[in-house]
Protein backbone atom coordinates (compact mmCIF):
# COMPACT_ATOMS: atom_id res chain seq x y z
CA UNK A 1 0.00 0.00 0.00
CA UNK A 2 1.34 3.41 -0.95
CA UNK A 3 1.11 6.17 1.66
CA UNK A 4 -1.30 9.05 1.50
CA UNK A 5 0.37 12.04 -0.17
CA UNK A 6 0.20 15.65 0.96
CA UNK A 7 -0.11 18.45 -1.54
CA UNK A 8 1.65 21.26 0.29
CA UNK A 9 3.98 22.15 3.12
CA UNK A 10 7.76 22.47 3.30
CA UNK A 11 8.31 18.77 2.57
CA UNK A 12 6.10 18.48 -0.48
CA UNK A 13 8.95 16.72 -2.39
CA UNK A 14 10.51 14.94 0.59
CA UNK A 15 9.41 11.52 1.84
CA UNK A 16 9.63 10.74 5.54
CA UNK A 17 11.23 7.37 6.37
CA UNK A 18 11.00 5.91 9.89
CA UNK A 19 13.45 3.11 10.71
CA UNK A 20 11.61 0.99 13.30
CA UNK A 21 12.72 -2.59 12.60
CA UNK A 22 15.22 -3.28 15.40
CA UNK A 23 14.69 -5.73 18.24
CA UNK A 24 16.05 -3.31 20.84
CA UNK A 25 18.15 -5.99 22.52
CA UNK A 26 19.98 -3.51 24.75
CA UNK A 27 16.67 -1.91 25.67
CA UNK A 28 14.93 -5.21 26.37
CA UNK A 29 12.11 -4.68 23.83
CA UNK A 30 11.63 -3.33 20.30
CA UNK A 31 12.01 0.44 20.46
CA UNK A 32 8.98 0.89 18.22
CA UNK A 33 6.78 -0.43 21.06
CA UNK A 34 8.10 1.87 23.79
CA UNK A 35 5.54 4.43 24.94
CA UNK A 36 6.17 8.04 25.78
CA UNK A 37 4.85 9.86 28.81
CA UNK A 38 1.58 10.58 26.99
CA UNK A 39 1.06 6.89 26.15
CA UNK A 40 1.92 7.21 22.43
CA UNK A 41 4.11 4.38 21.03
CA UNK A 42 7.39 5.70 19.64
CA UNK A 43 6.67 4.32 16.16
CA UNK A 44 3.41 6.27 16.02
CA UNK A 45 5.04 9.40 17.44
CA UNK A 46 7.83 9.35 14.83
CA UNK A 47 5.44 8.83 11.90
CA UNK A 48 3.00 11.47 13.14
CA UNK A 49 5.85 13.95 13.61
CA UNK A 50 6.86 13.55 9.96
CA UNK A 51 3.25 13.84 8.82
CA UNK A 52 2.65 16.98 10.90
CA UNK A 53 5.86 18.60 9.63
CA UNK A 54 4.66 18.28 6.03
CA UNK A 55 6.50 15.29 4.53
CA UNK A 56 5.00 14.39 1.15
CA UNK A 57 4.50 10.79 2.34
CA UNK A 58 5.64 8.63 5.25
CA UNK A 59 7.10 5.11 5.08
CA UNK A 60 7.74 2.98 8.18
CA UNK A 61 10.22 0.09 8.04
CA UNK A 62 9.35 -2.77 10.39
CA UNK A 63 11.00 -6.04 11.39
CA UNK A 64 11.03 -7.33 14.98
CA UNK A 65 7.50 -7.91 16.34
CA UNK A 66 6.38 -6.86 12.88
CA UNK A 67 2.66 -7.53 13.14
CA UNK A 68 2.41 -5.81 16.52
CA UNK A 69 4.30 -2.76 15.26
CA UNK A 70 2.24 -2.69 12.07
CA UNK A 71 -0.95 -2.22 14.10
CA UNK A 72 0.55 0.89 15.71
CA UNK A 73 1.51 2.64 12.48
CA UNK A 74 -0.79 5.66 11.92
CA UNK A 75 -3.27 5.72 9.07
CA UNK A 76 -1.94 7.12 5.83
CA UNK A 77 1.56 5.67 6.25
CA UNK A 78 3.07 2.87 4.15
CA UNK A 79 4.67 -0.10 5.89
CA UNK A 80 7.83 -1.72 4.48
CA UNK A 81 8.97 -5.08 5.81
CA UNK A 82 12.74 -5.56 6.02
CA UNK A 83 13.21 -9.35 5.75
CA UNK A 84 16.84 -9.12 6.88
CA UNK A 85 16.22 -6.54 9.58
CA UNK A 86 18.32 -8.45 12.13
CA UNK A 87 21.46 -7.60 10.12
CA UNK A 88 21.25 -4.09 11.51
CA UNK A 89 20.12 -0.58 10.59
CA UNK A 90 21.68 -0.85 7.14
CA UNK A 91 19.17 -3.53 6.11
CA UNK A 92 16.24 -1.33 7.18
CA UNK A 93 17.64 1.68 5.34
CA UNK A 94 18.15 -0.36 2.16
CA UNK A 95 14.61 -1.75 2.31
CA UNK A 96 13.03 1.65 2.91
CA UNK A 97 15.02 3.56 0.27
CA UNK A 98 14.45 0.84 -2.32
CA UNK A 99 10.69 1.00 -1.78
CA UNK A 100 10.66 4.79 -2.01
CA UNK A 101 12.68 4.67 -5.26
CA UNK A 102 10.14 2.24 -6.68
CA UNK A 103 6.96 4.06 -5.62
CA UNK A 104 7.89 7.77 -5.47
CA UNK A 105 9.47 8.76 -8.81
CA UNK A 106 8.59 12.45 -8.38
CA UNK A 107 10.09 12.96 -4.93
CA UNK A 108 13.65 14.23 -4.70
CA UNK A 109 14.53 13.68 -1.06
CA UNK A 110 14.11 11.27 1.86
CA UNK A 111 14.20 12.40 5.48
CA UNK A 112 15.38 9.47 7.62
CA UNK A 113 14.21 9.40 11.24
CA UNK A 114 15.15 6.80 13.86
CA UNK A 115 12.36 5.49 16.04
CA UNK A 116 14.52 5.81 19.18
CA UNK A 117 14.93 9.61 19.00
CA UNK A 118 11.81 10.68 20.93
CA UNK A 119 13.06 14.26 21.40
CA UNK A 120 13.06 14.93 17.65
CA UNK A 121 9.96 17.09 17.36
CA UNK A 122 7.92 18.58 14.55
CA UNK A 123 9.83 21.92 14.72
CA UNK A 124 13.14 20.06 14.23
CA UNK A 125 11.83 18.24 11.16
CA UNK A 126 10.23 21.39 9.80
CA UNK A 127 13.47 23.40 10.16
CA UNK A 128 15.36 20.81 8.14
CA UNK A 129 12.67 20.68 5.47
CA UNK A 130 12.51 24.46 5.16
CA UNK A 131 16.21 25.35 5.30
CA UNK A 132 17.89 22.42 3.52
CA UNK A 133 17.73 21.80 -0.20
CA UNK A 134 15.66 18.62 -0.74
CA UNK A 135 18.19 17.16 -3.22
CA UNK A 136 21.26 17.52 -0.97
CA UNK A 137 22.74 15.74 2.04
CA UNK A 138 21.80 17.46 5.28
CA UNK A 139 21.23 16.60 8.93
CA UNK A 140 20.23 18.12 12.23
CA UNK A 141 22.90 18.98 14.79
CA UNK A 142 22.53 19.52 18.51
CA UNK A 143 25.02 21.91 20.09
CA UNK A 144 27.28 21.22 17.13
CA UNK A 145 27.06 17.42 17.38
CA UNK A 146 25.63 15.69 14.26
CA UNK A 147 22.35 13.87 14.88
CA UNK A 148 19.05 12.87 13.30
CA UNK A 149 17.00 13.22 11.23
CA UNK A 150 19.13 12.99 8.08
CA UNK A 151 18.02 14.30 4.67
CA UNK A 152 19.21 12.28 1.66
CA UNK A 153 18.73 13.80 -1.81
CA UNK A 154 17.65 11.50 -4.64
CA UNK A 155 21.02 11.49 -6.38
CA UNK A 156 22.51 9.89 -3.28
CA UNK A 157 19.96 7.11 -2.83
CA UNK A 158 21.76 4.49 -4.91
CA UNK A 159 25.07 5.23 -3.24
CA UNK A 160 23.57 4.91 0.23
CA UNK A 161 21.89 1.61 -0.66
CA UNK A 162 25.20 0.20 -1.89
CA UNK A 163 27.15 0.97 1.30
CA UNK A 164 24.43 0.58 3.99
CA UNK A 165 25.52 -2.45 5.97
CA UNK A 166 25.33 -3.58 9.58
CA UNK A 167 24.45 -0.96 12.19
CA UNK A 168 26.36 1.85 10.48
CA UNK A 169 23.45 2.71 8.18
CA UNK A 170 24.49 5.65 5.99
CA UNK A 171 27.35 6.67 8.30
CA UNK A 172 30.16 5.72 5.89
CA UNK A 173 28.49 7.44 2.95
CA UNK A 174 27.92 10.62 4.94
CA UNK A 175 31.57 10.60 6.07
CA UNK A 176 32.76 10.54 2.44
CA UNK A 177 30.45 13.31 1.18
CA UNK A 178 29.64 16.89 2.06
CA UNK A 179 26.77 17.14 4.54
CA UNK A 180 25.13 20.43 5.50
CA UNK A 181 24.32 20.70 9.22
CA UNK A 182 21.48 22.71 10.67
CA UNK A 183 21.64 23.56 14.37
CA UNK A 184 18.54 22.34 16.28
CA UNK A 185 19.84 22.36 19.84
CA UNK A 186 17.37 25.09 20.69
CA UNK A 187 14.52 22.74 19.79
CA UNK A 188 15.54 19.52 21.54
CA UNK A 189 18.34 17.19 22.55
CA UNK A 190 18.07 14.72 19.65
CA UNK A 191 19.39 11.99 21.94
CA UNK A 192 19.28 8.31 21.01
CA UNK A 193 17.48 6.26 23.66
CA UNK A 194 18.75 2.75 23.00
CA UNK A 195 19.42 1.23 26.43
CA UNK A 196 17.31 0.58 29.50
CA UNK A 197 19.45 3.08 31.44
CA UNK A 198 18.99 5.77 28.79
CA UNK A 199 15.25 5.11 28.74
CA UNK A 200 15.06 5.55 32.50
CA UNK A 201 16.96 8.83 32.27
CA UNK A 202 14.77 10.08 29.43
CA UNK A 203 11.57 9.26 31.32
CA UNK A 204 12.89 10.97 34.44
CA UNK A 205 13.67 14.11 32.44
CA UNK A 206 10.25 13.97 30.79
CA UNK A 207 8.41 13.63 34.08
CA UNK A 208 10.50 16.29 35.80
CA UNK A 209 10.38 18.96 33.14
CA UNK A 210 7.89 18.15 30.45
CA UNK A 211 4.96 16.41 32.14
CA UNK A 212 1.80 18.23 31.21
CA UNK A 213 -1.67 17.48 29.99
CA UNK A 214 -1.55 16.43 26.33
CA UNK A 215 -2.30 18.88 23.55
CA UNK A 216 -5.42 18.36 21.45
CA UNK A 217 -3.34 16.75 18.69
CA UNK A 218 -2.15 14.04 21.08
CA UNK A 219 -5.34 13.45 23.01
CA UNK A 220 -6.85 9.99 22.80
CA UNK A 221 -10.43 9.18 23.78
CA UNK A 222 -11.76 12.18 21.82
CA UNK A 223 -10.56 14.49 24.59
CA UNK A 224 -10.61 17.37 22.14
CA UNK A 225 -14.32 17.51 22.97
CA UNK A 226 -13.77 17.12 26.74
CA UNK A 227 -11.54 20.03 27.67
CA UNK A 228 -12.45 20.41 31.34
CA UNK A 229 -14.14 18.76 34.28
CA UNK A 230 -17.22 20.86 33.59
CA UNK A 231 -17.35 19.61 29.99
CA UNK A 232 -17.15 16.01 31.18
CA UNK A 233 -19.88 16.68 33.74
CA UNK A 234 -22.16 17.97 30.98
CA UNK A 235 -21.48 14.98 28.71
CA UNK A 236 -22.16 12.54 31.55
CA UNK A 237 -25.38 14.34 32.47
CA UNK A 238 -26.54 13.96 28.88
CA UNK A 239 -26.41 10.19 29.42
CA UNK A 240 -28.49 10.53 32.61
CA UNK A 241 -25.51 10.17 35.00
CA UNK A 242 -25.22 13.09 37.41
CA UNK A 243 -21.89 13.73 39.13
CA UNK A 244 -20.75 16.16 41.77
CA UNK A 245 -17.79 18.45 41.05
CA UNK A 246 -15.31 16.20 42.82
CA UNK A 247 -16.11 13.11 40.76
CA UNK A 248 -16.20 15.09 37.52
CA UNK A 249 -12.77 16.56 38.27
CA UNK A 250 -11.08 13.26 39.11
CA UNK A 251 -12.74 11.65 36.09
CA UNK A 252 -11.42 14.34 33.78
CA UNK A 253 -7.91 14.06 35.24
CA UNK A 254 -7.95 10.28 34.75
CA UNK A 255 -8.72 10.84 31.06
CA UNK A 256 -6.23 13.65 30.56
CA UNK A 257 -3.38 11.99 32.47
CA UNK A 258 -4.02 8.51 31.01
CA UNK A 259 -4.42 6.99 34.48
CA UNK A 260 -6.80 4.26 35.67
CA UNK A 261 -9.62 5.45 37.92
CA UNK A 262 -10.29 3.47 41.10
CA UNK A 263 -13.79 4.00 42.52
CA UNK A 264 -14.70 2.76 45.98
CA UNK A 265 -18.00 3.01 47.78
CA UNK A 266 -20.97 1.12 49.12
CA UNK A 267 -22.77 -1.20 46.69
CA UNK A 268 -25.36 0.63 44.62
CA UNK A 269 -23.71 4.07 44.65
CA UNK A 270 -23.19 4.22 40.89
CA UNK A 271 -19.59 3.05 40.44
CA UNK A 272 -20.33 0.63 37.62
CA UNK A 273 -22.83 3.05 36.12
CA UNK A 274 -20.10 5.70 35.82
CA UNK A 275 -18.04 3.46 33.54
CA UNK A 276 -21.12 2.76 31.44
CA UNK A 277 -21.96 6.46 31.23
CA UNK A 278 -18.36 7.31 30.35
CA UNK A 279 -18.42 4.88 27.43
CA UNK A 280 -21.70 6.36 26.21
CA UNK A 281 -20.53 9.95 26.68
CA UNK A 282 -17.34 9.36 24.67
CA UNK A 283 -19.04 7.04 22.16
CA UNK A 284 -16.67 4.20 22.98
CA UNK A 285 -17.18 0.48 23.40
CA UNK A 286 -17.49 -0.77 27.00
CA UNK A 287 -15.62 -3.97 27.88
CA UNK A 288 -16.36 -5.40 31.33
CA UNK A 289 -14.27 -7.77 33.41
CA UNK A 290 -16.30 -9.03 36.38
CA UNK A 291 -13.93 -10.12 39.13
CA UNK A 292 -14.73 -13.01 41.44
CA UNK A 293 -13.00 -15.16 43.99
CA UNK A 294 -10.38 -17.32 42.27
CA UNK A 295 -10.20 -15.32 39.02
CA UNK A 296 -6.83 -15.73 37.30
CA UNK A 297 -4.92 -14.17 34.42
CA UNK A 298 -6.16 -16.68 31.83
CA UNK A 299 -9.79 -15.75 32.52
CA UNK A 300 -8.97 -12.09 32.05
CA UNK A 301 -6.58 -12.37 29.11
CA UNK A 302 -7.06 -15.17 26.60
CA UNK A 303 -7.57 -18.84 25.92
CA UNK A 304 -7.14 -21.08 22.89
CA UNK A 305 -10.10 -22.61 21.07
CA UNK A 306 -9.07 -26.22 21.66
CA UNK A 307 -11.96 -27.75 19.69
CA UNK A 308 -11.18 -25.70 16.59
CA UNK A 309 -7.46 -26.48 16.91
CA UNK A 310 -8.23 -30.21 16.91
CA UNK A 311 -10.51 -29.79 13.90
CA UNK A 312 -7.72 -27.87 12.15
CA UNK A 313 -5.25 -30.70 12.81
CA UNK A 314 -7.62 -33.27 11.38
CA UNK A 315 -8.18 -31.10 8.32
CA UNK A 316 -4.42 -30.83 7.76
CA UNK A 317 -4.06 -34.60 8.08
CA UNK A 318 -6.89 -35.20 5.60
CA UNK A 319 -5.49 -32.76 3.06
CA UNK A 320 -1.85 -33.82 3.22
CA UNK A 321 -2.42 -37.56 3.43
CA UNK A 322 0.88 -39.43 3.44
CA UNK A 323 2.96 -36.45 2.32
CA UNK A 324 5.68 -35.16 4.61
CA UNK A 325 4.55 -32.08 6.51
CA UNK A 326 6.74 -29.50 8.20
CA UNK A 327 5.77 -30.06 11.82
CA UNK A 328 6.98 -26.63 12.88
CA UNK A 329 4.66 -25.01 10.35
CA UNK A 330 1.72 -27.10 11.54
CA UNK A 331 2.45 -26.17 15.14
CA UNK A 332 2.73 -22.51 14.18
CA UNK A 333 -0.62 -22.62 12.40
CA UNK A 334 -2.27 -23.96 15.57
CA UNK A 335 -1.61 -20.68 17.33
CA UNK A 336 -2.98 -18.47 14.61
CA UNK A 337 -5.18 -15.52 15.60
CA UNK A 338 -8.32 -17.32 14.40
CA UNK A 339 -7.96 -19.80 17.30
CA UNK A 340 -7.32 -17.11 19.92
CA UNK A 341 -10.21 -16.45 22.29
CA UNK A 342 -9.72 -12.92 23.56
CA UNK A 343 -10.92 -12.27 27.11
CA UNK A 344 -11.76 -8.75 28.37
CA UNK A 345 -8.26 -7.36 28.97
CA UNK A 346 -6.88 -8.62 25.67
CA UNK A 347 -10.00 -7.33 23.91
CA UNK A 348 -9.46 -3.89 25.46
CA UNK A 349 -5.80 -3.72 24.43
CA UNK A 350 -6.53 -4.93 20.92
CA UNK A 351 -9.65 -2.82 20.29
CA UNK A 352 -8.64 0.37 22.14
CA UNK A 353 -9.68 3.11 22.49
CA UNK A 354 -12.36 1.53 24.67
CA UNK A 355 -13.57 1.82 28.25
CA UNK A 356 -12.37 -1.17 30.28
CA UNK A 357 -14.42 -1.74 33.44
CA UNK A 358 -12.73 -3.98 36.01
CA UNK A 359 -15.64 -4.52 38.36
CA UNK A 360 -15.32 -5.47 42.04
CA UNK A 361 -11.53 -5.82 42.09
CA UNK A 362 -11.75 -6.36 45.85
CA UNK A 363 -13.14 -9.86 45.17
CA UNK A 364 -9.92 -10.94 43.41
CA UNK A 365 -6.75 -12.09 45.18
CA UNK A 366 -3.27 -10.60 45.57
CA UNK A 367 -1.82 -12.56 42.66
CA UNK A 368 -4.42 -11.22 40.25
CA UNK A 369 -3.83 -7.68 41.50
CA UNK A 370 -0.10 -8.08 40.77
CA UNK A 371 -0.86 -9.28 37.23
CA UNK A 372 -3.27 -6.39 36.72
CA UNK A 373 -0.70 -3.86 37.93
CA UNK A 374 1.78 -5.06 35.31
CA UNK A 375 -0.76 -4.83 32.47
CA UNK A 376 -1.93 -1.35 33.52
CA UNK A 377 1.68 -0.15 33.71
CA UNK A 378 2.66 -1.27 30.19
CA UNK A 379 -0.64 -1.48 28.28
CA UNK A 380 0.63 -4.64 26.65
CA UNK A 381 0.57 -8.41 27.14
CA UNK A 382 2.79 -11.12 25.74
CA UNK A 383 1.26 -14.41 24.61
CA UNK A 384 4.07 -16.98 24.37
CA UNK A 385 2.73 -18.82 21.32
CA UNK A 386 1.49 -15.69 19.55
CA UNK A 387 3.48 -12.56 20.34
CA UNK A 388 3.05 -9.24 22.10
CA UNK A 389 -0.19 -7.29 21.88
CA UNK A 390 0.23 -3.58 22.51
CA UNK A 391 -2.62 -1.11 22.82
CA UNK A 392 -2.34 1.48 20.06
CA UNK A 393 -4.09 3.85 22.47
CA UNK A 394 -4.25 3.09 26.21
CA UNK A 395 -7.79 2.08 27.18
CA UNK A 396 -9.77 4.13 29.67
CA UNK A 397 -9.68 1.90 32.75
CA UNK A 398 -12.22 2.13 35.57
CA UNK A 399 -11.81 -0.17 38.57
CA UNK A 400 -14.52 -0.51 41.19
CA UNK A 401 -14.37 -1.85 44.73
CA UNK A 402 -17.02 -2.36 47.39
CA UNK A 403 -14.16 -2.42 49.92
CA UNK A 404 -14.83 -5.91 51.18
CA UNK A 405 -11.05 -5.93 51.55
CA UNK A 406 -8.33 -3.33 51.03
CA UNK A 407 -6.89 -2.99 47.54
CA UNK A 408 -3.09 -3.07 47.69
CA UNK A 409 -1.17 0.19 47.84
CA UNK A 410 0.82 -0.61 44.68
CA UNK A 411 -2.34 -0.74 42.59
CA UNK A 412 -3.76 2.34 44.31
CA UNK A 413 -0.58 4.29 43.48
CA UNK A 414 -1.08 3.49 39.81
CA UNK A 415 -4.64 4.88 39.88
CA UNK A 416 -6.45 8.09 40.62
CA UNK A 417 -8.91 7.50 43.45
CA UNK A 418 -12.42 8.60 44.40
CA UNK A 419 -14.85 7.48 47.05
CA UNK A 420 -18.45 7.57 45.82
CA UNK A 421 -21.01 8.13 48.54
CA UNK A 422 -24.77 7.97 48.30
CA UNK A 423 -26.14 11.13 46.67
CA UNK A 424 -27.88 13.82 48.65
CA UNK A 425 -31.65 14.21 48.48
CA UNK A 426 -31.74 16.87 45.77
CA UNK A 427 -29.35 15.01 43.46
CA UNK A 428 -31.12 11.69 44.01
CA UNK A 429 -34.47 13.23 43.04
CA UNK A 430 -32.83 14.62 39.92
CA UNK A 431 -31.34 11.20 39.11
CA UNK A 432 -34.80 9.61 39.27
CA UNK A 433 -36.23 12.38 37.10
CA UNK A 434 -33.46 11.99 34.51
CA UNK A 435 -33.50 8.21 34.36
CA UNK A 436 -37.27 7.78 34.71
CA UNK A 437 -38.86 10.89 33.20
CA UNK A 438 -42.37 9.39 33.26
CA UNK A 439 -42.37 9.09 37.06
CA UNK A 440 -44.31 12.01 38.64
CA UNK A 441 -42.09 14.48 40.48
CA UNK A 442 -44.04 14.07 43.75
CA UNK A 443 -43.54 10.29 43.66
CA UNK A 444 -39.82 10.72 42.86
CA UNK A 445 -39.45 13.04 45.88
CA UNK A 446 -41.29 10.64 48.21
CA UNK A 447 -39.18 7.69 47.07
CA UNK A 448 -35.91 9.60 47.50
CA UNK A 449 -36.91 10.88 50.94
CA UNK A 450 -37.91 7.40 52.13
CA UNK A 451 -34.70 5.84 50.77
CA UNK A 452 -32.72 8.50 52.64
CA UNK A 453 -34.45 7.57 55.91
CA UNK A 454 -33.72 3.88 55.33
CA UNK A 455 -30.03 4.60 54.73
CA UNK A 456 -29.88 6.55 57.99
CA UNK A 457 -30.77 3.40 59.96
CA UNK A 458 -27.88 1.45 61.46
CA UNK A 459 -29.72 -1.88 61.75
CA UNK A 460 -29.93 -2.84 58.05
CA UNK A 461 -27.72 -5.55 56.57
CA UNK A 462 -27.75 -3.85 53.16
CA UNK A 463 -28.96 -0.24 52.97
CA UNK A 464 -30.51 0.58 49.59
CA UNK A 465 -28.39 2.21 46.90
CA UNK A 466 -29.28 4.36 43.91
CA UNK A 467 -30.10 1.22 41.94
CA UNK A 468 -32.79 0.34 44.48
CA UNK A 469 -34.12 3.90 44.36
CA UNK A 470 -34.62 3.60 40.62
CA UNK A 471 -36.09 0.10 40.92
CA UNK A 472 -38.61 1.22 43.52
CA UNK A 473 -39.67 4.31 41.58
CA UNK A 474 -40.14 2.23 38.44
CA UNK A 475 -42.05 -0.48 40.29
CA UNK A 476 -44.44 2.06 41.80
CA UNK A 477 -44.94 3.74 38.43
CA UNK A 478 -45.60 0.38 36.79
CA UNK A 479 -48.38 -0.23 39.33
CA UNK A 480 -49.89 3.14 38.47
CA UNK A 481 -49.05 4.74 41.82
CA UNK A 482 -48.82 8.52 41.96
CA UNK A 483 -48.35 8.71 45.72
CA UNK A 484 -46.32 6.57 48.16
CA UNK A 485 -48.93 5.25 50.60
CA UNK A 486 -48.45 2.62 53.30
CA UNK A 487 -50.15 -0.24 51.47
CA UNK A 488 -48.28 0.26 48.18
CA UNK A 489 -44.95 0.77 49.98
CA UNK A 490 -45.39 -2.46 51.95
CA UNK A 491 -46.27 -4.42 48.81
CA UNK A 492 -43.21 -3.22 46.91
CA UNK A 493 -40.48 -3.38 49.56
CA UNK A 494 -38.95 -6.27 47.63
CA UNK A 495 -37.66 -3.74 45.11
CA UNK A 496 -35.73 -1.96 47.88
CA UNK A 497 -34.65 -4.45 50.53
CA UNK A 498 -32.98 -7.73 49.58
CA UNK A 499 -32.59 -9.37 53.00
CA UNK A 500 -35.46 -10.90 54.99
CA UNK A 501 -34.18 -9.42 58.25
CA UNK A 502 -34.16 -5.93 56.73
CA UNK A 503 -37.67 -6.34 55.32
CA UNK A 504 -39.04 -7.49 58.69
CA UNK A 505 -37.44 -4.58 60.58
CA UNK A 506 -38.71 -2.00 58.10
CA UNK A 507 -42.21 -3.49 57.88
CA UNK A 508 -42.55 -3.12 61.62
CA UNK A 509 -41.88 0.63 61.47
CA UNK A 510 -42.97 1.48 57.92
CA UNK A 511 -45.80 3.79 58.95
CA UNK A 512 -43.43 5.90 61.03
CA UNK A 513 -40.84 5.95 58.23
CA UNK A 514 -43.38 7.17 55.67
CA UNK A 515 -44.76 9.83 57.98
Amino acid sequence: MQPRSTTGGPGRQVVGLVLAAGAGRRLGQPKALVRGGDGTPWVARAAETLQAAGASAVYVVIGAEGETVRRLVPAGCAVVEAPDWDEGMGASLRAGLSQVMLERPDDIGVLVMLVDTPDVSEPVVRRLLVEAGPDTLARAAYDGVPGHPVLIGREHWTGVIEVARGDSGARDYLADNRVDQFECGDLGSGRDVDTAEALGEWRAIYQAGLMSLPTDAAKPYRLAEVTSAAALQVRLSQTGYLTDDGLATIGYLALAMHRPLLLEGEPGTGKTALAEALAEALDLKLIRLQCHEGIDASQALYDWDFARQILHLRTVEAVTGDRTVDQSEVEKSLFDERFLLARPILQALRDSPVVLLIDEIDRADDEFEAFLLEVLSTNQVTIPEYGTVVAATPPIVVLTSNRTREVHDALKRRCLYHWIDHPGLTREIEIVRRRLPDVPRRLAEQVAQTIGRLRARDDLVKPPGVAETLDWAQALHTLGATDLDLETAAATLGAVLKYREDAERVQASLARILS
